[in-house]
């Protein structure tokens, strides 16, 4: 199936889920809901998502800077947004952002490929990472607080996300300080999946090759080494993503406000980055799955009922999702960047539109 029939199919199926997950709260209590907002509260939502994208551009920006590569200006900006253009729109998408943003980024600036794909990835990297401390501060300070529900299940969902985020530090250090440890594992990962998918696509069994492999790790390693030795472009980056993801939090708390009503705003930091990592669904932007989901956490916790959350949930993805969707897709035109003609992402077909 090609990738354009995959994308339509992807949002018809998103659609279906949100309207069947609508049905099943209730339309008319969701309708009215919706029908209070208050648009001038509502902006400050949106304006919010835009800080948040010009943080995150920022921070990928530092880091490509840290390869010896300066890019910058409204062209680079706009290579960004297309980026996250075609991972909101693409099934599949988010699980493939660095290398569909090194893709828009390298075409658009001076920045080598490499150099771009590797900046990105450690972004993602980073950006997981902040996602899980801030998730982290959020449940402990509501634990701390009581201003949300208490008990042993709470607790011990605090205690597996501290040690996931150790986890993930620790393989962190390793890839910095044990190199060839990883990318022996790598390579073995990389041999098995040859002879297991390889036997599916001859696309991927020329991908895996052992030469092939090894020669994009060596080129990937030596650009992330060179990112690893610049602590202050990390700390930068580290820094930028944390302010991001707090802007891009917001709207979710004001989104409540808008229909009157009201959340703790640490409750909103500990839900939406939890639910964006478990969000698996193969849809554009994870539609469907993670209206169900984020609406379904914040009325068990904050205590509010479930068409309530559904529509704030809704508010929230209008600038959180399809703004995005709006402003990156006029990005992408200004550049000509197409789904059609961007990279294949691991699991997909290499077939012609």
């Amino acid at each position: 199936m090609s990738r354009r029939l995959r994308l339509v199919g992807g949002f018809a199926l998103a659609l279906l889920a949100v309207s069947g997950f609508l049905l099943a709260v209730g339309p008319e209590a969701v309708f009215s809901e919706l029908a209070t907002a208050d648009p001038v509260v509502l902006s400050v939502g949106f304006l919010s998502v835009l800080v948040a994208l010009a943080c995150w551009s920022e921070a990928v920006r530092r880091l490509i800077g840290s390869t010896g590569h300066a890019v910058g200006g409204l062209r680079y900006r706009a290579a960004y947004l297309s980026g996250e253009f075609l991972k909101q729109v693409i099934p599949m998408g988010q699980s493939g952002g660095p290398v569909l943003l090194s893709y828009t980024v390298s075409a658009e600036t001076d920045a080598p490929h490499d150099s771009a794909l590797a900046a990105a990835t450690v972004f993602a990297f980073l950006n997981v990472v902040a996602s899980l401390v801030i998730a982290v501060v959020g449940l402990a300070v509501l634990i701390l607080t009581r201003r949300g529900p208490t008990g042993a299940l709470l607790q011990t969902v605090l205690v597996t996300m501290v040690a996931i985020s150790v986890g993930i530090l620790g393989l962190s250090l390793l890839a910095v300080y044990r190199r060839a440890t990883l990318e022996r594992a790598l390579l073995a990962t990389a041999g098995a999946l040859r002879r297991t998918v390889g036997r599916l696509s001859d696309r991927a069994r020329a991908a895996l090759a052992p030469d092939r492999v090894r020669d994009a790790l060596e080129r990937y390693t030596a650009v992330v080494g060179q990112l690893a030795g610049d602590r202050r472009g990390i700390a930068a980056a580290v820094a930028l993503s944390i302010t991001g993801w707090v802007f891009f939090l917001l709207p979710l708390y004001t989104s409540f406000l808008a229909i009157e009503s009201h959340v703790p705003f640490m409750l909103v930091v500990f839900a939406i980055p939890v639910v964006t990592l478990l969000n698996v669904v193969p849809l554009p932007g994870g539609l469907g799955g993670f209206e169900v989901a984020l609406a379904a956490v914040v009325a068990a916790m904050a205590l509010v009922d479930l068409p309530t959350a559904t529509a704030a949930v809704f508010l929230f993805r209008l600038s959180n999702y399809w703004f995005v969707v709006l402003v990156g897709g006029i990005a992408a035109g200004a550049l000509s960047f197409g789904v059609r003609d961007a990279p294949l992402l691991p699991g997909e077909e290499d077939e012609t539109v």
